[in-house]
């Protein structure tokens, strides 16, 4: 029998954003260059968990590790580290080949992400 995931409610729902991160990498760029650091790392994560969804229907492990590992790199950059976190139990589930955790842990990547991003979005505005 598989490893049993068991999902926090407020993991799943926690913005998850490391600040500290943001507000050096503000220092480094500047307000504008990071707004705008920040609008295409959004696109590129709406972009690959789009992918890795259409991985998963077509149940393609290693487009699926591809695209996990694509969304914690850009999500680690810029202080998503829940994103991050969770993309690398995606990374796990693949390795594993257990598709039955691999469809939860995405959904939590999904609902995780958009909360992270309207944390961070909701921070500039």
């Amino acid at each position: 029998m598989g490893q049993i995931y068991q999902i926090c409610a407020a993991q799943a729902v926690d913005g998850g954003v490391d600040y500290e991160v943001i507000r050096n990498l503000k220092t480094a760029v500047g307000e504008a260059e990071y707004e705008e650091i920040a609008e295409q790392a959004a696109f590129k994560l709406a972009d690959r968990l789009g992918r890795l969804e259409r991985a998963l229907r077509e149940a393609d492990l290693t487009m699926c590790y591809r695209h996990a590992l694509n969304v914690c790199g850009v999500s680690s950059q810029i202080g998503l580290v829940d994103v991050a976190r969770v993309a690398s139990d995606v990374m796990t589930c693949t390795r594993e080949g257990n598709m039955e955790a691999l469809s939860a842990v995405i959904g939590r990547l999904n609902r995780v992400a958009e909360a992270s991003l309207f944390s961070v979005f909701e921070l500039e505005a």
